[in-house]
């Protein structure tokens, strides 16, 4: 598909959206070669991560769809692209942890590497690379949302107020709720299908928003090799997303590059399954 003749909308670090060429209510998804870290602060490509980051998005989402939960997916057109429904997106990064790793241990030091938590956590963090994508809580009684540093203990506090608007839409305890719920929901689905892979999923990034025609919440943008932390036989050491970049050296060797593919790869044809 000539992407060249329709309007870009928007471009993120991993994917680019466009309009549809006929429909108004749909938009065309094209991932990217690109890899990111530290808000952007660290960048890389290696070939192939865009067809295998569709692969693995567009599998997801087609089990999601099977399992009823509403998705904006409708379908993959190329390698490297997939047709959406249009979303007025949510600015919010939804997270669901089964494992107490990354992060969440700076913000709860008291919590051991490795806890397995028998009810999901749920967090929620602001999309905002200026601010580091805050974690926030949110304080209804009151209305406003308290936004905290992600890499420090929560007992330092907040740092800053917030209204309970996010991106023009208004946050209320029913949106949270139902947010929550789609969060969760997605979690064990894909959580008790890598089970039968015997991986181990360890946490989960999802983002939501409005169809645009209809105005029904949604599960959208990606969900893919990125998303998550995936351990086979819940080994660490043996883990396959994201993280294994993150821990790279600053410099990508052409060994890492190759790493990466071959993980990258590994994932998208896991998930076939």
């Amino acid at each position: 598909m000539a992407l060249s003749k329709v309007k870009k909308i928007a471009e993120g670090k991993t994917k680019i959206v466009y309009e549809h060429p006929v429909n108004p209510h749909l938009v065309l998804i094209k991932s990217k070669d690109d890899i990111t870290a530290g808000d952007g602060a660290k960048k890389d490509c290696f070939d192939g991560k865009a067809v295998f980051s569709t692969e693995t998005i567009c599998n997801c989402f087609k089990l999601l769809n099977l399992r009823g939960l509403p998705t904006h997916y409708l379908g993959q057109i190329e390698p490297k692209i997939f047709l959406a429904r249009k979303a007025k997106m949510i600015p919010l990064e939804l997270v669901v942890r089964r494992i107490a790793t990354g992060s969440y241990l700076k913000r709860s030091p008291e919590i051991a590497e490795g806890t397995v938590f028998n009810s999901l956590v749920f967090e929620v963090f602001l999309k905002n690379d200026e601010t580091h994508d805050p974690l926030v809580v949110y304080d209804f009684t009151n209305e406003i949302s308290l936004l905290y540093d992600p890499k420090k203990p929560l007992s330092n506090g907040f740092f800053q107020k917030r209204s309970l608007e996010e991106g023009g839409i208004l946050m209320t305890p029913y949106l949270l709720n139902d947010l929550r719920d789609l969060a969760v929901k997605t979690f064990e689905i894909l959580e008790g299908a890598w089970a039968k892979q015997n991986v181990s999923l360890v946490d989960l990034k999802i983002e939501c928003g409005f169809d645009e025609e209809t105005g029904k919440l949604m599960i959208a943008d990606v969900i893919d090799n990125d998303s998550w932390r995936i351990w086979p036989a819940g080994d660490k050491t043996q883990m396959k997303d994201k993280q294994v970049y993150r821990d790279l050296l600053p410099t990508m060797t052409p060994e890492a590059r190759e790493l990466l593919k071959k993980n990258y790869q590994w994932v998208a044809k896991a998930t076939e399954k």
